[in-house]
């Protein structure tokens, strides 16, 4: 019927109808898709090589705080060779981590420097992302745009980590190293179909740690802790729990398709009505907690995953559209991602040094399950 090809037309016009934006979802969908084969699979990886969970949280550790050190010289490129040239950058010192990574196996490099390089390219990549899209982003569909970017992340890599599991499983950790660099070189492209831009950046520690509250500081924090949760040691604690890469492959990969249809829906409602959707997202998450300690069965596993998966994007949409929101009222945008990224390190740091100390996933666990409920009493402080 002919209206229905209006009303599709409408919805894809309003999610690509902004060309700089358009840029960055193409090159966000190839990324992922490359990395998706493998990135929850590195912590599987190191240890597989005789590295202990003290160990792969140092490796982490040594990564975030390279991120830290890494974004203002990131900061200080794009405003000398232009911000997606500088997101190039991290993107090949990112194939180049994986090539190092691959080479661990044959002990010739220490796993450290590894992360060091890692930390290096994402300092990079997302001090460029994030300037850019604060920079170009519409106001009013914020929410809807970092939805459609998870969503194109999602979908583009959403079979990456089945297929993943079944190159480690049927061929070797080797060869999907290879994949997975052929296909970062190919994400650089689609940032190149637009003109770049420099945003000017003389570094201030002063102006840094006054860029946003002292409220907000915490808020980072708290979320720094539950992403360092929810990205490293859940999956890897999936695999201690079921023993099997493809297992651990394919709940991640069913939960994907599952949110990419939820995050259709909550893109709009997060540009309408944010801090509901945040104070719901937040309560319904913490218990996620628990399920992950309570259900052990490859079922149970699962709806934990998924539960946790669909209740975490309730506070992630709302979340970074109030983080874009206030970047395009602050003066100076680099300082506030530096204010931001700064803030989320002592997060990181805090919950690895945890890990490192107890060398136990459970308490991490159990410290997320506090840090959510903190989460929320900070947001309804912050909207009075």
């Amino acid at each position: 019927m002919p209206h229905k090809n209006i009303h599709a037309h409408g919805l894809l016009h309003h999610y690509f109808s902004n060309k700089q934006i358009d840029g960055l979802y193409g090159s966000v969908a190839l990324k992922s898709f490359a990395e998706s084969f493998i990135a929850i699979f590195v912590p599987v990886y190191l240890l597989t090589l005789g590295f202990s969970i003290q160990n792969i949280a140092l490796y982490f550790l040594v990564y975030l705080t390279s991120v830290l050190l890494c974004f203002p010289f990131g900061l200080t490129l794009n405003s000398k060779i232009g911000i997606k040239k500088t997101m190039g950058v991290g993107i090949f010192f990112l194939i180049i981590g994986y090539l190092l990574l691959n080479s661990l196996q044959f002990g010739n490099i220490h796993y450290l420097f590894v992360a060091f390089v890692f930390g290096t390219s994402t300092g990079f990549y997302w001090s460029g992302f994030h300037l850019e899209f604060s920079k170009f982003s519409d106001k009013r569909k914020e929410a809807s745009e970092i939805s459609m970017l998870n969503i194109l992340a999602m979908t583009a890599g959403a079979a990456g980590p089945l297929l993943g599991a079944i190159f480690i499983s049927k061929i070797s950790f080797n060869f999907l190293f290879l994949i997975v660099s052929g296909l970062l070189l190919l994400s650089v492209v689609p940032l190149f179909f637009t003109k770049d831009t420099k945003i000017k950046y003389k570094f201030s520690l002063k102006e840094t740690l006054r860029a946003d509250t002292k409220k907000k500081a915490m808020a980072y924090q708290a979320s720094a802790v539950l992403g360092i949760a929810n990205a490293i040691f859940w999956p890897l604690f999936i695999f201690l729990t079921l023993k099997n890469v493809l297992s651990l492959g394919i709940i991640i990969t069913v939960t994907a398709f599952i949110e990419i249809i939820f995050l259709f829906f909550i893109g709009k409602l997060s540009d309408k009505h944010k801090y509901k959707v945040l104070k719901i997202g937040i309560f319904s998450h913490s218990f996620s907690w628990l399920g992950r300690l309570l259900f052990l069965t490859p079922i149970g596993i699962f709806l934990s995953n998924l539960y946790s998966s669909l209740s975490s994007a309730l506070i992630r949409l709302p979340f970074t559209k109030i983080i874009y929101e206030r970047s395009k009222n602050v003066k100076r945008a680099p300082a506030y991602f530096l204010f931001r990224e700064f803030h989320m390190a002592i997060g990181r740091i805090f919950i690895l040094l945890v890990v490192i100390l107890t060398g136990s996933i459970f308490w991490l666990f159990i410290i997320s399950f506090f840090v959510t409920f903190v989460y929320s009493v900070l947001f309804r402080k912050a909207r009075r």
